[in-house]
């Protein structure tokens, strides 16, 4: 039971990141009428904005990692990471070329810190001190 707890900490955590970003495509397309646009490349302000979403949405990743962790939540973390820069690596060649090189360097970059962000709003035991959480 705890491996599967295990699973699905880094599995649900790297799906809510995704289904994050994803759904935020439509919201994008509808405050950003015919500049966010399936099969074009969107104004670099846009590209940012896509970018926070993505920093927003990883550190909701981590923090739920560590969460749903049964034990060793770093480990967990760790998983969690080479799983996002391996599907990261693989968009970037994907879109290289057709995208600004910026963007996919942005995001490999802003995965792992936003993940350890996130990381560090875990639970602690009562009575231990975290100074990113307050009791």
């Amino acid at each position: 039971m705890k491996v599967l707890r295990s699973i699905a900490a880094v599995v649900v955590s790297y799906a809510v990141v995704y289904l994050f970003v994803v759904l935020s495509d439509p919201i994008l397309t509808r405050l950003f009428p015919g500049q966010y646009v399936p099969g074009k490349v969107p104004p670099t302000f846009l590209l940012w904005i896509s970018t926070g979403i993505f920093a927003i949405a990883s550190i909701l990743g981590g923090w739920l990692c560590v969460r749903m962790a049964p034990s060793r939540p770093n480990i967990h973390l760790l998983v969690l990471f080479v799983l996002g820069e391996a599907a990261g690596a693989v968009s970037a060649i994907m879109i290289w070329g057709k995208w600004p090189h910026w963007y996919s360097i942005a995001w490999l970059i802003a995965w792992p810190i936003c993940l350890w962000i996130g990381a560090l709003f875990k639970p602690t035991p009562r009575g231990s001190m975290n100074p990113v959480s307050a009791s």
